[in-house]
């Protein structure tokens, strides 16, 4: 089998996840829920009223980490590598020495997200951690 590196872009990824249906409603949801909470004057939720009114709910806490990721984005040209071999300790180590890579994440044994320098070309990044690891 011949090693393989895919490369996917983060934004893209990121814009999917928020642009899917379940993303659309839980932001309708959100926004419902805040324009509630403003009629209420700031008062304590009931989630009975809530369940009784006319209007289908669902309360979701977006988590933290959705905001670190958009950050990164603003901070890093960011890309998720997929593969079709173990990234082990020595791949992770040489992934993470290459000039231009400031944040590596590995995500699981075959996907890691890293974070270019803005001084840095992709491009020649990407040739480096392949010409490195395949």
């Amino acid at each position: 089998m011949t090693k393989k590196i895919g490369w996917q872009k983060y934004e893209d990824m990121i814009k999917n996840q928020i642009s899917s249906p379940f993303a659309s409603l839980l932001l309708t949801n959100n926004i419902n829920m805040l324009e509630y909470n403003e009629e209420e004057e700031h008062e304590e939720i009931d989630i009975e009223t809530l369940q009784d009114s006319d209007q289908d709910l669902l309360i979701i806490p977006v988590p933290e980490s959705f905001s670190e990721q958009l950050s990164l984005l603003t901070s890093y040209e960011c890309w998720i590598g997929h593969t079709n071999f173990d990234i082990t300790e020595s791949i992770k180590d040489t992934i993470e020495k290459t000039k231009g890579v400031e944040i590596l994440k590995v995500y699981s044994r075959y996907r890691f997200f890293i974070g270019i320098g803005k001084m840095f070309n992709f491009s020649e990044v990407r040739k480096e951690i392949e010409s490195n690891t395949l």
